[in-house]
């Protein structure tokens, strides 16, 4: 029997496992009316927070997925914060809260999909802990990826 494709509509009532990718989900940022900017400020390592401070930092720029070549655009800031603040030693693990650092993973890594046990990989928690904290509320835009239909 041929199974169908997961219908996005219906993604809300799907139990996530601990083999469900998760992704920053910048549309429900927009959706919320919030600004993500105002927390990627929050994610700047302290050169960048000083330098930034009082400054404009709506800014998109163009960014090359060098692995596929994809060129999308994304916030300055997300820029910043991939390529100099999250190579700083202890980015990830010196968040203050499990949320935090796996924002932060997301952050880093150009926000391609993880899922709860390569999180706990890279923060140093428990992978059932991180599916619990991901699977309730949508914090921060954090989401399982909606399959492609």
């Amino acid at each position: 029997m041929a199974t169908l494709p997961a219908n996005p509509a219906l993604i809300r009532f799907m139990k996530p496992t601990l083999d469900t990718p998760f992704h920053i989900d910048y549309a429900w940022w927009e959706k919320q009316g919030i600004d993500v900017n105002v927390e990627l400020l929050a994610h700047l390592c302290p050169e960048h927070r000083e330098a930034y401070q009082g400054q404009n930092v709506s800014e998109k720029i163009d960014w090359v997925d060098w692995d596929t070549g994809e060129v999308r655009q994304i916030e300055g800031l997300q820029y910043i914060i991939t390529t100099h603040c999250s190579q700083q030693p202890g980015y990830v693990t010196d968040a203050s809260t499990v949320l935090e650092a796996v924002f932060r993973v997301f952050l880093s890594n150009g926000n391609h999909p993880l899922t709860s046990n390569q999180l706990a990989a890279l923060v140093g928690n428990d992978p059932d802990r991180i599916l619990h904290i991901l699977s309730g509320k949508v914090h921060k835009g954090l989401r399982p990826v909606l399959p492609t239909l």
